[in-house]
């Protein structure tokens, strides 16, 4: 018999906190899950940890590879899972002994597509940033959750993939997977192409059900120090988003949010590019064609404004 849920778990060089993550998925309250271990051709000694869980607990399953990235690990878990629902995980962080429980009862109780959790956020050594003020249930339209993705906010529910679960029908049915050719915002763009397919509303509870670590390896912090030439695919990863938003609805809500997503993309990258002191005539000529095709003249100059400035 198929679990109920699928863990997905895209490995790559986090033998420092992988025992760590995998504990947490061993401390669930609720059992009937899979996980599937997808080493993407870790260089330490990640693989053979996975390889140690798989051997503990059946329900572990490891699979490695060669270095192909975090999207087409997630797609190979996709792949080999065979649970009635997904829950994405990063190696580095840490799954709430309650997390399944939490999101499955939501989704008993709301009969929803998709939902979504709260999560807490730590520095490297388990200090707590950020966390929910207080505890909430609530039930959002495909528009509000559009919004809700799009919005800056302190500890916001964004585009992070590990405080949701994803039926795994709609993934199966229509052929979603992540962009293999994006490395920055896949997530985000996975789950607004997911919104496509999702017919019912979208439930919410702030209860945490993962504790994100904040490193500064990751690959957002990366960037600070030195240009990442992936760090364009952010860029193309909201443009397709709004095409897929205004595929979507109507709503000006999220239309206009969308759209200042691609703005505020150029922005960061522009500010990249400078903190990097990095020159990059491709990339600049990649800004201005996009501000050609998405914006007015008004919001070319507020642009352009932004490239003397940075």
């Amino acid at each position: 018999m198929a679990p109920t849920v699928s863990i997905i778990i895209p490995i790559f060089n986090a033998e420092a906190y992988l025992a760590r993550c995998l504990d947490s998925i061993l401390a669930q309250s609720y059992s009937d899950w899979e996980c599937i271990l997808v080493e993407d051709g870790s260089t330490d000694g990640s693989g053979r940890i996975c390889d140690c869980y798989a051997a503990k607990d059946a329900r572990f399953k490891a699979i490695h590879g060669s270095n192909k990235g975090v999207s087409t690990a997630r797609n190979k878990g996709i792949q080999l899972s065979g649970g009635q629902w997904f829950y994405f995980c990063d190696a580095d962080d840490e799954v709430m002994p309650n997390a399944l429980e939490t999101l499955i009862h939501e989704c008993d109780s709301s009969g929803s597509d998709l939902v979504f959790g709260g999560y807490v956020e730590c520095d490297e050594h388990g200090l707590v940033i950020a966390e929910p003020s207080n505890e909430w249930h609530r039930q959002l339209s495909v528009d509000e959750t559009l919004c809700e993705l799009y919005k800056a906010t302190n500890c916001t529910y964004e585009g992070y993939l590990w405080c949701k679960l994803f039926r795994a029908e709609l993934i199966r049915d229509h052929h979603i997977r992540f962009a293999e050719d994006i490395y920055f915002n896949e997530d985000r763009l996975f789950i607004v192409e997911y919104l496509c397919h999702v017919s019912t509303a979208i439930a919410y509870t702030s209860t945490p059900v993962y504790r994100y670590y904040h490193h500064d390896n990751s690959a957002y912090f990366g960037t600070k120090s030195k240009w990442n030439p992936h760090y364009i695919t952010d860029l193309r990863a909201y443009v397709r988003m709004y095409h897929m938003v205004l595929s979507l609805t109507d709503s000006p809500c999220p239309r206009l949010l969308a759209k200042k997503g691609i703005r505020r993309s150029i922005r960061t990258i522009l500010r990249r590019l400078h903190d990097t002191r990095t020159q990059e005539p491709s990339v600049i000529h990649e800004l201005k064609d996009i501000e050609k095709r998405y914006f007015s003249i008004c919001e070319r100059l507020y642009l352009y404004y932004l490239h003397l400035v940075y």
